[in-house]
């Protein structure tokens, strides 16, 4: 058997427990520690993809964290964003167009990519049943890991082989159903919505997390690195490892605000 795939096994097998029991026994200030640390390691393992200097990694961690705390209080985002803005644009005019292309630009992905992709589980965490985050982790995880074993076991057809030429069709369809399994599963136990809305819902998450899967694939065909770090056996980084849950969270987070009419909305402000 593959050393690798028993590394990523083993892996999946000691930290997806932890999670879950991180998200249902865990208090909301050692869920926000945690999401701060895994948002700066991502942060780091960001830079060091395109090679940024020190400068860079200080400037972006420090806005994110503010970023972070300040999103706590829905009142104060506005504000907080406004002066965001007025903090970055003069720095569009101090860049040549060469070097706005090369770090600003990155600079300035990375950092949303990262807010937008964490912000959503925090504000899930804070104002919602936790057993909705262990179904979102549960589907995004099991769509990686669907695609996995049916891309070893079957693949043959390549899938957007120019951003990841390992990528096959028939894992994506594998882990499409491995994503349906847990998710009608989950909502069977917990019941949280019709069946018919669960497979809506699981279906739009898993096409997401394949996206986020892609998005990072081509981000590491662009700086020719194949992995953005090395912290998790046989997964690489950690952005590596949550590429789809940060671009599936923000969906997930409008979807839940569309059913209950911008509950968490109306109680943070």
């Amino acid at each position: 058997m593959n050393f690798n795939f028993l590394k990523r096994v083993l892996s999946a097998l000691i930290l997806f427990p932890l999670l879950i029991l991180l998200i249902l026994k865990g208090d909301f200030s050692l869920l926000l520690a945690v999401a701060w640390f895994c948002l700066m390691l991502c942060w780091y393992e960001w830079i060091r993809l395109f090679e940024f200097k020190n400068f860079f990694l200080i400037w972006g961690a420090l806005i994110l964290s503010l970023s972070l705390f300040f999103s706590l209080n829905l009142s104060s985002i506005m504000v907080f964003h406004a002066f965001l803005f007025l903090a970055f644009f003069p720095f569009l005019f101090l860049f040549e167009k060469e070097s706005y292309k090369n770090i600003f630009f990155p600079f300035l992905v990375g950092l949303f990519y990262l807010y937008l992709g964490f912000m959503p589980i925090v504000w899930i965490a804070k104002g919602y049943p936790r057993e909705l985050l262990v179904y979102f982790f549960s589907v995004v995880f099991a769509t990686d890991t669907g695609a996995y074993l049916a891309g070893k076991l079957f693949g043959k057809r390549p899938f957007f082989v120019k951003i990841s030429p390992k990528k096959t069709w028939e894992g994506f369809f594998g882990g499409l159903l491995m994503a349906l399994l847990v998710g009608i599963m989950l909502n069977r136990f917990w019941g949280f919505w019709s069946l018919k809305l669960a497979l809506i819902l699981t279906l739009a998450l898993s096409f997401w997390e394949t996206c986020g899967d892609l998005f990072e694939s081509a981000v590491k065909r662009v700086v020719e690195k194949k992995d953005s770090g090395a912290i998790i056996p046989g997964h690489g980084g950690l952005l590596d490892r949550i590429d789809g849950v940060l671009f599936a969270s923000p969906l997930y987070f409008i979807f839940l605000e569309g059913l209950n009419y911008g509950a968490y909305l109306r109680v943070g402000l």
